[in-house]
C-alpha cells in the first residue's frame, strides 16, 4: 500500500475513535477574548458534529452563559465549559481528569448526575480524581496508579475494606 494511502486511512480512523472520546483535562485553557459558545461550537465543529442540542441542555444544567468571554469565567466556570465541550458529541468514552475542583458541590451533584445518564445509556467513564468520596460514591472499579504505574485494580467495595484497627487513646490534659 502507498505511504500516503496508508496515512489517510490512518487519519481517518483516528478521527472516528476521537469522535468517540470526550476529554476534559484538569486546567482547560481556551482562547480568553472568544465568547463561551464560540469555543462550545469550536469543540463540536472539530468533531465535524452538530451538537447544538446536547450542548443547550448541558448548558442549561450545569448554568453556562454562553454569551460571556473566556476572560470573564471564575475557574468553575472554565471547568463547566469543559465540561460541556467533552461531552456535548455523546461520546462513548469520556475521561475527566479533576473536574469537579472548583466546582461548587449542587455542580457537582449535577455533573455526577450527567455521568451517569450517559453511563446509563452506554458509555464509559474515567475518573482521575484526589477526592476519595467521589470514588466511594460514583464509582464501581478503581485503578491506583503510582508514577505512571498501574498498582492496583479492582471494585471500590473491594478496596475500601479493611482489616486494620483502631486504636483510640484519650489524652487527659
Amino acid at each position: 500500500m502507498p505511504y500516503m494511502q496508508m496515512i489517510v486511512r490512518i487519519e481517518l480512523n483516528l478521527q472516528g475513535i476521537l469522535s468517540d472520546i470526550g476529554y476534559m483535562p484538569s486546567e482547560t485553557m481556551f482562547y480568553p477574548s472568544m465568547k463561551v459558545r464560540e469555543i462550545i461550537k469550536m469543540a463540536a465543529d472539530v468533531r465535524r458534529k452538530d451538537c447544538r442540542l446536547e450542548a443547550e441542555k448541558l448548558c442549561g444544567r450545569l448554568q453556562v452563559d454562553t454569551n460571556k468571554r473566556i476572560r470573564d469565567l471564575s475557574l468553575g466556570n472554565r471547568k463547566k465549559v469543559g465540561i460541556v465541550c467533552a461531552m456535548q458529541h455523546r461520546p462513548k468514552l469520556f475521561v475527566f481528569d479533576e473536574p469537579t475542583s472548583g466546582l461548587d458541590p449542587w455542580m457537582q451533584n449535577e455533573f455526577f448526575s450527567l455521568v451517569q445518564e450517559y453511563v446509563k445509556e452506554g458509555a464509559t467513564c474515567m475518573l482521575s480524581t484526589h477526592v476519595l468520596s467521589e470514588i466511594k460514591n460514583y464509582c464501581k472499579n478503581v485503578a491506583i496508579m503510582k508514577e505512571g504505574r498501574l498498582i492496583c485494580v479492582d471494585t471500590v467495595e473491594s478496596l475500601t475494606q479493611t482489616n486494620a484497627k483502631r486504636i483510640r487513646k484519650d489524652l487527659a490534659v
